[in-house]
This record gives C-alpha cells, structure tokens and sequence, in this order.
C-alpha cells in the first residue's frame, strides 16, 4: 500500500507498509522498520533489500551509504540498484590458457593484463588490469618504479616454489638420524644455530619489504610471500636438527653481515646484499654440508634447503641484472652496495665457532680438524667462484674489485686452474 502525492516535476511515492518476510529479514539483521520504508519508497526492490541484509550488510553501512549519495528521496541519493560495474571496459573475451604446468602466473599475463608499466601509478591496492575508482585512500606503498624491483623469473619461482613445498616436520626422517660423537654433534648443532638465525633474519627482512612494494608488480609480491616463508621453514628446520639429537643450540654469530643487509635504505640495495651476495655463500655452503652430512636424513634436509635457497639466488641475480640493462648509471651504485656487504660478510669469517664447526663436518672428528679448516678454505674459494660467475650472468664483472680478503681466493683458483689440480673437495662439486 501506497500513498503517492505529485509535483509538476517529480512523483515521491511513500511506502507505508512492507512484506511481512521482508519485515522478518530485516528484523534479523537489525535493519530498523522506518529505514526499510524509506529505502523502498526510493524504488529499491525487495528481492534486492533481502540479498544485502542476507549478506551481512549492516545499518550503519547503509545509512552511510545514503548519505554519501545525498538520500533526500530525490532520485540523485539513497542506495541506487544499478549495475555500472558490468560496463567496466574489461578485455571481454580473452581467455587465459593453461600450460604444461598448469595455470601459472605468466599462463595469465594475457592483453593488457599482462602490460607491466615502468612506473605504477595507483597508490591503492588495486590488482594490475583492474578499472581505478576515484577517492580510493592510499595504502601507503613507496616502490612504484618497475626498475626497482622487477625480474623476468618471479613469476616462474612463485610457481616452482608453491610446486615444491615440503614440511620440515614430516619430509626429513628425524627417528633416522643416528647417535655422533659428541665433537661431530656439537659441529653440526653450531652451523644449524648458525643458519637458523640467518634464515630467521631473511624470513624478517624480506616481511618488512613486502608492505613497500605496490600492486603492479604482484608477481614479486607473491614471489617475495614464498622467499619470506621458506626463510621461516629454514629456520624451523636447523633448530629442529639441532635438538633433535641429543645436542643443542650452539653459539650466536657476531652478526656482522647481518648490519648490511638491515642498514639497505632501497629494496635494490638489500636485494644486491641479500639475495645475492649472503644467499650465494650460504647456497653453496648447503652444498658442502649435504655433501659431508653424516646420515641420509640430513642429506636430505640440505637438499631441500639448497632447492628453496637457489630460488633467492635466482631471483636476486635476475633483478640486478634488469637494473643493470635498463638503468645502466646505478652500476656503480650496487658496486658500493657490494662492497660494504663483501666486507662485513668477511667480519663475519673471522668467528672461529662456525669456522671450525664447518672443519669438524668436512673430517668427521675434531682430531683432523686442520685437514677441515683446509677444505673449509677451499669452500669458501667455491663460494667467490659462484658468486663472482653469477655477477658476471647478471652482467657485473667484480673479478678485479671484489674485497680484499677475497681476492685472494680469485687468485688461488687462477693458479688451481693452470694446474689443473683442484682440491678434494671441488673436485667432488660442480658449480649450481
């Protein structure tokens, strides 16, 4: 029932009643009589008015919903039922198709969807291909130039990385790893100490970066989701190990190279220390420990940390090396990076604990631990050697600046290569 009265420019119908199951809906969402009438009378149909008290819509978003749009009951305000959104002019029709390795993130990069700018202009988190909305806040993003943090792999490593997940708790056979002797457990427990508060470190790191990055690059962002979760995964792993075998948390590292990966003031910056320079040396560290691991259960463990870590790796070098293509004047820039990072990770050579924790893994026992700390010489000579052949893929040749108290290695594989004699333990590694 309806009372109407009439303008020369305007009818206002007046809804004085509503259906009774209308009426019991809205007394279930808290939607008071007299604002239902009043919507009604504004022409909104109760089919309509039910879908939103349904859907958990509350007064108070409706009432403000009103007021934004005038609700004078003049037909410019109150809650309008139209379906402008179905006019966004959306790529209708493309279709996005699976490949061999299913719908990946790249199978989806199709028209403009896949049109990555140079600088992302949106300031909101609006997904890359969708149609901006005037007034929409700022969430407060600071990375919006495609340089800064882009790599053509991030998409692939997001998928190898969701494709390759493992589970500390379950995919390492822990009832198998047997009793050492205590020189050889308490070895083992200090390099897990060691890399547990590096990864957990990463894992922080990275976790502060994510928030910085805006939404037009949502490849890295879901690339960098998966880095920061595998960080935490390290973490759980080595202090899993090293308390589950009679032994124990070792000795925390002085944390020197830490200070250059927290002091970076760009994402660049912390990539190049990072993902480069830290995970580089600890990739090929992992190398050397599944190697000498004592038992097939830790084997296996730094086979899986290995894949997870090479992924950083990948991703680190494959950035620096569309910065150094498209911003060619930053390179020596990330020289400076490099050469702060490269100083401060020797700083953190000089800790005889981890040091010589290494040499016990390498031998076996404490008793031919200056047979170890000859092997652990010849990984840190493969840990420069890798390093320096991943710069140059990415197009920096360090070879000649490299810090000091590296260079040294450079020379001792020159004078390894002539000879053609390599130690035991590079002849047992191929580079990765």
């Amino acid at each position: 029932m309806a009372e109407e009265t009439a303008t020369p420019d305007t009818a206002v119908s007046t809804v004085t009643e509503m259906p009774a199951e209308l009426a019991e809906t809205a007394k279930a969402a808290g939607w008071p009589e007299e604002l239902v009438l009043e919507l009604l009378s504004q022409g909104a149909e109760p089919a309509d008015l039910t879908r939103y008290m349904v859907s958990g819509v509350t007064e108070e978003q409706v009432r403000q919903f009103m007021a934004s749009q005038g609700g004078d009951g003049s037909g410019q305000g109150g809650m309008e039922l139209a379906l402008e959104w179905m006019t966004v002019p959306t790529e209708w029709g493309i279709r996005a198709k699976p490949t061999a390795h299913g719908l990946t993130i790249d199978a989806i990069n199709v028209g403009k969807y896949g049109d990555v700018p140079d600088v992302w202009e949106y300031h909101s988190e609006m997904p890359r291909g969708a149609i901006p909305m005037l007034g929409v806040e700022s969430m407060g993003y600071t990375i919006y130039e495609k340089q800064e943090l882009w790599a053509d792999n991030a998409g692939a490593l997001y998928e190898e990385a969701i494709q390759r997940r493992w589970a500390p708790a379950t995919d390492v056979d822990w009832e198998n790893i047997k009793p050492l002797p205590d020189d050889l457990e308490r070895a083992i427990c200090q390099i897990c100490t060691h890399f547990s508060e590096k990864a957990q470190l990463e894992a922080d790191i990275l976790a502060g970066w994510e928030p910085e990055l805006s939404y037009g690059y949502h490849e890295i962002k879901l690339y960098l989701s998966t880095a920061i979760f595998e960080g935490a995964r390290h973490s759980e792993l080595f202090r899993k190990r090293a308390l589950s075998n009679g032994g124990g948390l070792g000795l925390q590292s002085p944390g020197w190279g830490f200070r250059s990966v927290t002091d970076a003031r760009n994402f660049t910056e912390m990539v190049a220390v990072q993902m480069v320079l830290q995970d580089s040396f600890t990739l090929t560290q992992y190398q050397y420990c599944e190697r000498y691991a004592p038992s097939a259960a830790e084997k296996r463990m730094f086979r899986m940390a290995m894949q997870d870590k090479a992924r950083h790796v990948a991703y680190g070098i494959s950035h620096l090396k569309y910065v150094l293509l498209h911003k060619a004047e930053r390179r020596k820039e990330l020289e400076r990076y490099l050469d702060k990072g490269e100083s401060l990770l020797v700083a953190d050579d000089k800790d005889s604990a981890t040091r010589e924790a290494f040499a016990i893994l390498f031998v076996g026992s404490q008793e031919k631990i200056q047979e170890g700390l000859q092997m652990y010489e010849e990984m840190r000579g493969r840990q420069v050697q890798q390093y320096l052949a991943r710069l140059r893929w990415a197009t920096l040749e360090r070879k000649e600046t490299i810090v000091l108290a590296l260079r040294k290695y450079v020379q001792d594989q020159n004078e390894a290569a002539g000879s053609q004699t390599p130690g035991t333990a590079a002849r047992m590694l191929e580079v990765k």
